[in-house]
């Protein structure tokens, strides 16, 4: 098959990774092409094509991409074409890592100032959800959402978890790199480290995290941020509210990094109080990395945690009682290495192998109806 891959970035540290890890395998048996505005090195059998993206304005960047990827894939012929929906015009499979309507219809509830493409993004989603052949979400949530908001049959939508990396997020990480980047960080041997990667720090729930920092029984314990500044989320506001509240010196911020997995292997618990995620790329390699996760239960990842086996599952991330009551049960009864170990096991199932073939899978199909001009 010759397949098109539709993504405004292709970083492997963010959630666009997939690409490089499925876009290998599938070189394999085809030809792939990704069209990108920018992208980290791609397997060699990948054929690249650049697309400009006009504006520093993040609307403006995504309305120029979306019309100018569309143009350049409209000049050739391809069997198949996947894409997220807010990507590119008509993709044969739409690829969900995020329901831009269902954020829209949380801000609105939550009081979070709406935004310009608070309203034209839902609109081209909606398009094109509606239009693609099949449509891939990576969790059951997120499955969920599209049902909700976009009327389309059951069928159509196909539910297939990432991958994770485990050779590159290992337990093994913590012989090579910890004492390395608890001395770079300040953090002493015997401190046990919360770890919380992500941003926007708002919508990632930093702010109950930190404030779970004072009711924490072992005194030993630092919570280290790792992300970077996006617009008005500075990490300098977290810093102010952990010293207003007594905390300042628990929390660790080591900025953004493109070797996270060095600093993974510093956490003794991953804590990711959420409040919106439909997958969640950092659950899966904490747990990957030999570490449990303290996860809101609305993430889509925690699909894959069995609550008090490899992690504990949130149902209130707002709640920093319930966030430091999780914490204090792993630590006090000496359980986050257990956990960390069942944590491994667990992501050791979920290979980005298994993740392209049931890929490739959705594409083969859509590329069948296609041929016979059917949708669902």
């Amino acid at each position: 098959m010759k397949i098109a891959i539709v993504i405004m970035q292709c970083n492997k540290n963010r959630s666009s990774r997939y690409v490089g890890e499925v876009g290998k395998l599938f070189a394999c048996d085809n030809e792939v092409h990704v069209f990108a505005h920018e992208h980290d090195e791609l397997d060699r059998r990948i054929i690249f094509h650049g697309v400009p993206a006009f504006s520093k304005n993040f609307y403006l960047q995504e309305a120029s991409f979306i019309t100018l990827a569309t143009a350049m894939l409209k000049a050739q012929k391809f069997d198949a074409t996947m894409a997220q929906p807010t990507r590119f015009f008509s993709p044969d499979v739409g690829y969900m890592q995020f329901v831009y309507r269902e954020w829209a219809n949380y801000k609105k509830a939550n009081g979070i100032p709406a935004a310009f493409g608070d309203s034209v993004l839902p609109a081209i989603e909606s398009a094109n959800v509606r239009k693609a052949k099949k449509i891939i979400t990576m969790s059951q949530v997120l499955k969920d959402e599209v049902l909700k908001n976009y009327n389309i049959p059951d069928e159509k939508v196909e539910v297939i978890y990432s991958g994770v990396n485990c050779e590159e997020f290992s337990p093994e990480n913590r012989k090579l790199y910890n004492s390395e980047i608890r001395k770079k960080l300040g953090i002493e041997e015997n401190d046990i480290v919360l770890l919380f990667v992500g941003n926007p720090y708002n919508r990632k729930g930093l702010e109950y995290a930190v404030r779970a920092l004072p009711l924490m029984n072992e005194k030993r314990v630092k919570l280290l941020v790792m992300g970077k500044d996006l617009g008005d989320e500075k990490i300098a506001n977290y810093q102010a509210l952990a010293k207003k509240i007594g905390a300042g010196d628990k929390l660790v911020y080591g900025g953004f990094t493109n070797e996270i997995r060095k600093y993974f292997s510093v956490g003794d618990i991953f804590v990711f109080p959420t409040l919106y995620e439909p997958f969640g790329l950092v659950i899966t390699e904490a747990m990957a990395s030999g570490m449990p996760d303290v996860v809101s239960r609305c993430a889509g990842a925690a699909e894959l945690i069995e609550d008090g086996k490899e992690g504990l599952l949130l149902d209130s991330p707002k709640n920093p009682e319930e966030i430091a009551e999780k914490i204090n049960y792993l630590i006090d009864n000496n359980l986050f290495r257990k956990m960390g170990k069942a944590a491994r096991a667990k992501a050791e199932t979920f290979t980005w192998d298994r993740t392209s073939e049931q890929m490739l899978s959705v594409l083969e199909e859509a590329a069948e109806m296609k041929r016979r001009k059917t949708s669902y």
